[in-house]
């Protein structure tokens, strides 16, 4: 696989989900899924799980890439793999019935964290990793604007406290990004990183407690689109169920995020638009 960027599935819902029953029907695909529900990997670790040779497990991976169900992110000189469950997310809504989402929610559920047992002198491992590729039909201005400027629109619950009433981004270097109470607030993260239109990064502590995380978003045209490129990495002391549920909580994010530039779906903690952000479509 070249690149950073894999190409996601196009086409209508009947070609999407034609590519990923393709994607599932090989019983070593679903194996190499199962492999990455616990924590991510790298190529090399994947193709140690099976008998057959390193070049047969990178074209699964292609396979699963082309599906938009495995995620890369080059990091020096190792390519790790990832987990990406929207597209599973998207079969259930389509295919299953509502009291079957206990059990979807459970099938798409990372390892709490990484196991540290018999894993001395090796180098800290984040407590949560997270990549998502998400393809938005609309300009990388109007997905930047949705994202700092509307943020409210998309952003919500499990990231905000049962006391916030709405959210604030300051936008610009060491801006501050925080959530309003009554008669008050609370910080969730800093702004640490800024290109407009092209790249955002928060930093803090995202209502994790002693943890500490990551969220950079980088933003490239495809086509007519934007490749939304999401990764969050934590450290730190965080509860077991809280990074647990973070990949799951992430995808749906992302999916708010897509839904308020494409439909203009608000599906974050403020309901109303403003003026800004209709403007822009």
């Amino acid at each position: 696989m070249s690149g950073d960027v894999v190409p996601l599935a196009r086409g209508g819902p009947g070609e999407d989900s034609g590519l990923l029953w393709r994607a599932l029907a090989d019983p070593t695909r679903r194996q190499i899924l199962d492999l990455l529900r616990r924590r991510p990997l790298i190529t090399g670790e994947i193709a140690a799980q099976f008998p057959v040779s390193r070049v047969a497990v990178m074209r699964h991976l292609d396979v699963l890439a082309g599906a938009g169900l495995v995620t890369s992110r080059k990091r020096g000189r190792q390519r790790w793999h990832y987990l990406n469950a929207v597209p599973l997310q998207k079969l259930h809504q389509r295919w299953a019935e509502p009291a079957a989402a206990g059990f979807a929610s459970a099938l798409l559920r990372l390892q709490d964290t990484v196991e540290a047992e018999g894993r001395h002198m090796e180098p800290i491992q984040p407590t949560v990793d997270v990549a998502l590729d998400i393809e938005i039909a609309g300009p990388p201005a109007a997905v930047f604007a949705a994202l700092t400027t509307d943020v409210g629109g998309w952003w919500g619950h499990p990231f905000v406290t049962a006391r916030a009433q709405s959210l604030a981004l300051d936008p610009q270097l060491g801006g501050l990004f925080t959530e309003r109470w009554e008669n008050g607030g609370q910080v969730i993260a800093s702004v640490t990183g800024w290109a407009q239109d092209e790249h955002l990064a928060l930093t803090g502590s995202f209502h994790m407690g002693a943890g500490i995380g990551v969220a950079a978003f980088e933003l490239a045209e495809s086509g007519a689109g934007t490749v939304l490129r999401l990764s969050f990495r934590a450290i730190g002391v965080v509860d077991a169920e809280v990074a647990g549920a973070m990949a799951r909580a992430w995808a749906e994010l992302a999916a708010r995020l897509k839904g308020l530039v494409e439909t203009r779906t608000r599906a974050g903690i403020d309901p109303d638009a403003p003026p800004t952000i209709r403007s822009l479509r």
